[in-house]
C-alpha cells in the first residue's frame, strides 16, 4: 500500500503552464498528495496539486489537465463537483480517489463522468497502472501518440428507432432530443459492444481493450462501467436499445 516518504507537496504547487497537459491531483491530504505528484512526476508527466475544492476548479480552468485525480473528501465540499466540471470537458480524463468504500459512491462517481475509481488504501503501481490506461484512452480520442495502442473498434454509430449512439462524439441522443454525454471508457465499450454485434463481449476483452489492463479476480471496474453505460443508454432511448449481461459470457448490446 502507500507508503508516505515523499518530498513537500509545496514545490509542486506554483508551476508554470506546461507545455503539455498536466495531471490535476486534486486532495486534501498532504503525504498522499505528495506520494501520487512524486509518482507522476518518475512517469514523466506534469503534476498539479491543488488541496480544495475551490482551489481544485480554479487549476482545472487555469491548466486544462489532461487527467484529474480526485478525492471525494474535500475540506471545503464533495468532490463530486470537480468530477462534474472535469467530465463535461472531452479530453479530460477523470480518477475518482475515495477513503470510502460504499458502492453507492462508486456509482455515482461513475454516473457523473468519471471514467475510474480507486479506493483507499491504493498502491502506487495500481495507480500508475490506472493513469496508463486512461492516458491511452484519451490519446485515442485526441488522435495523439501518448503510448502503446491497443486494437479498438471503430467508432461508428448505430441509430436505432430514432436513437442516436455515437461513441465518437462520446453521446447517445434520443428520438426527443434528450441526450446523455458518455466518459471515454464508456464510449470505448459502446464502440466495442456496436462492433461485436449478437456476439457477447467478454469481461476479460473489456479490462484488456476498455479499462487497458487484465481482468483480476473480484474486479468490478467492468461491471461498474457497463452499468452507467447501461443506465445512460436505457434511460435516453426509452428502454428501446439494452445492454444485457450473458452469464458467463459477457455483455450484448440488444437493439
Amino acid at each position: 500500500m502507500l507508503s508516505f516518504h515523499a518530498p513537500e507537496v509545496k514545490r509542486y504547487m506554483n508551476v508554470g503552464v506546461p507545455a503539455d497537459r498536466p495531471i490535476l491531483v486534486v486532495e486534501d491530504e498532504d503525504e498522499v498528495a505528495a506520494t501520487i505528484l512524486t509518482m507522476l512526476e518518475r512517469d514523466g508527466w506534469t503534476a498539479i496539486h491543488a488541496s480544495s475544492l475551490d482551489q481544485g476548479l480554479a487549476r482545472l480552468q487555469e491548466f486544462d489537465p489532461a487527467i484529474v485525480i480526485v478525492d471525494l473528501g474535500l475540506p471545503d465540499g464533495s468532490g463530486m463537483t470537480i468530477v462534474r466540471e472535469a467530465a463535461a470537458r472531452v479530453a479530460t480524463g477523470v480518477i475518482v480517489v475515495s477513503g470510502r468504500c460504499d458502492e453507492v459512491d462508486r456509482v455515482v462517481g461513475l454516473e457523473v463522468g468519471a471514467d475510474d475509481y480507486i479506493a483507499k488504501p491504493f498502491s502506487a503501481r495500481e495507480m500508475n497502472a490506472r493513469v496508463r490506461a486512461l492516458q491511452r484512452r484519451i490519446g485515442r480520442d485526441r488522435h495523439v501518440d501518448v503510448g502503446p495502442r491497443m486494437a479498438r473498434a471503430p467508432r461508428k454509430p448505430l441509430t436505432v428507432q430514432g436513437t442516436t449512439l455515437d461513441p465518437a462524439r462520446l453521446r447517445v441522443t434520443g428520438a426527443d432530443g434528450t441526450s446523455a454525454n458518455l466518459t471515454s471508457g464508456e464510449a470505448e465499450l459502446l464502440a466495442q459492444l456496436i462492433e461485436a454485434g449478437d456476439e457477447p463481449l467478454s469481461r476479460e476483452v473489456v479490462a484488456e481493450k476498455v479499462l487497458g489492463h487484465r481482468l483480476q479476480p473480484q474486479q468490478r471496474g467492468v461491471d461498474q462501467l457497463a452499468s452507467s453505460l447501461r443506465q445512460k443508454i436505457e434511460r435516453v432511448s426509452g428502454g428501446a436499445i439494452r445492454i444485457v449481461a450473458a452469464r458467463g459470457k459477457g455483455y450484448r448490446l440488444i437493439v
